[in-house]
């Protein structure tokens, strides 16, 4: 079984590109499948995004953009793209210092997809994004909640909801938007799939046979996983506000307006 969360604690330059770049990698996060690995998670970030797809924008910037997998779903006009590494065909380049020789004030749209917890100085990466909105411009972001070690190269920070909220009043755009993302027992059966391989016990104690029912039950095919946890748990999927009950979440989504 196949289902490897970690990742190196470097990558270089070239393989991070690759990666990135990488046409299944990217299919995974448009357009997730029951056979995925992360289907769980990556279909709820695409529910949260979907809510934008029929919105029209001018200027659109794909702010650690990578393969820029979520291109296909956002109608802009212009659609512009940076990274620290050369994804191909980019417009800018993130500096050392977090910044890009883009003007104040010249889009209306920052997405951040998944790009948060590797930033090394997150208030100068949201500053960034606030400097380079028009007034009344949109910051669309995902990010992680509770998840693995995944460096690319490196991996910084986990987010709260409150946390979340707090960065990006901090430096100065109003929250219209925030969500809890794969939460409650549909995080918990995600997070306990990859480690059923790793319980053991002595095969004659109850946990051992137990343990050893488990990993040759149906549970293990992820496909028949997945789309049970979708009819079981699919009010765990996105919640917005403060509704009880689910206080574990793999990833938020936020909506910053610059005022």
């Amino acid at each position: 079984m196949d289902y490897k969360m970690s990742e190196s604690v470097f990558i270089s330059p070239n393989i991070l590109s690759e990666k990135l770049s990488n046409a299944e990698y990217n299919r995974e996060r448009f357009a997730p499948e029951f056979k995925d690995n992360f289907y769980v998670h990556l279909s709820d970030v695409r529910m949260f995004l979907d809510s934008y797809k029929d919105d029209t924008f001018e200027r659109l910037l794909d702010f650690g953009c990578g393969g820029s997998p979520y291109r296909p779903l956002f109608k802009a006009k212009s659609y512009i793209r940076a990274d620290h590494v050369d994804c191909g065909n980019l417009d800018y380049m993130i500096t050392a210092e977090g910044k890009i020789e883009m003007p104040d004030n010249s889009c209306d749209v920052v997405l951040s997809t998944q790009v948060l917890e590797h930033v090394i100085a997150p208030s100068k990466y949201l500053s960034e994004a606030f400097r380079v909105l028009r007034p009344g411009g949109k910051l669309i972001l995902t990010t992680h909640g509770i998840w693995e070690d995944h460096g690319v190269p490196y991996d910084f920070r986990r987010w709260t909801y409150d946390g979340l909220n707090r960065e990006l009043e901090e430096v100065g755009f109003q929250v219209t938007k925030l969500a809890r993302l794969t939460t409650g027992p549909r995080a918990i059966v995600f997070l306990f799939a990859p480690i059923i391989y790793q319980l053991t016990d002595p095969i004659l104690s109850i946990s051992g046979w137990a343990f050893r029912l488990l990993r040759h039950s149906r549970f293990v095919d992820s496909e028949s996983r997945h789309k049970w946890m979708d009819r079981l748990f699919a009010k765990n999927r996105i919640v917005y506000g403060t509704e009880p009950g689910h206080g574990i979440y793999l990833g938020l989504g936020i909506e910053g307006l610059k005022p």
